[in-house]
C-alpha cells in the first residue's frame, strides 16, 4: 500500500514517527559549539521507503535558541519538529503553547501540515543543547545513525 504523504490520518503519522528509519545520507560532522548550524541529512524509512530530511538549525547568536526536524524529502512537510527557546506558538484554535514544543504533522483544512503545536511529550529531556536534544529526537523517530 501506498500512503498519500500529502494526506496522512493520525493513524498513519504515529506509524512513520514508530518505523525505524536509517539515515543514508551523510551525517554532518561535530560542529562547533557556538554559532549557526543549518544543515540536511537523508533518512530513509525502512518499511515504506520514505525519504526525508533532518534538519538541524540553531540561532546565530542564541545558542539555546533551535529546532529539529524530519521533514518530507518529497514535498518539505514536516512529520515531526521540536521548537526550543524559539517562543510561544499560537495554534489555529487560538490555544498558546509553551516556548518549548512539538509539532506534529495533521492533515487539516490548511496547506500547512504543522500548524498545530503540542507541549513536549516528556521523552525529551535533554534540551541544554541541540546536541543533547538531537539524541532524544534520534530516538523518539527510531532514527538509527
Amino acid at each position: 500500500m501506498t500512503l498519500d504523504i500529502e494526506h496522512l490520518t493520525d493513524l498513519e503519522v504515529k506509524e512513520l514517527i514508530s518505523e525505524l528509519k536509517r539515515v543514508t545520507g551523510k551525517f554532518p560532522p561535530l560542529m562547533q559549539l557556538y554559532g549557526q548550524i543549518k544543515d540536511d541529512t537523508i533518512v530513509e524509512g525502512t518499511l515504506n521507503n520514505i525519504e526525508y530530511k533532518l534538519h538541524r538549525y540553531r540561532h546565530p547568536i542564541d545558542n539555546t535558541r533551535f529546532s529539529i526536524s524530519l521533514r518530507f524529502s518529497q514535498t518539505n512537510e514536516t512529520l515531526v519538529r521540536i521548537d526550543i527557546n524559539n517562543g510561544t506558538h499560537k495554534n489555529p484554535d487560538k490555544t498558546i503553547i509553551p516556548q518549548n514544543h512539538i509539532h506534529i504533522y495533521k492533515d487539516t483544512n490548511t496547506n500547512k501540515k504543522d500548524d498545530y503545536a503540542a507541549k513536549l511529550p516528556g521523552h525529551f529531556q535533554h534540551l541544554r543543547d541541540i546536541f543533547e536534544a538531537l539524541e532524544d529526537f534520534l530516538s523518539y523517530n527510531n532514527i538509527k545513525i
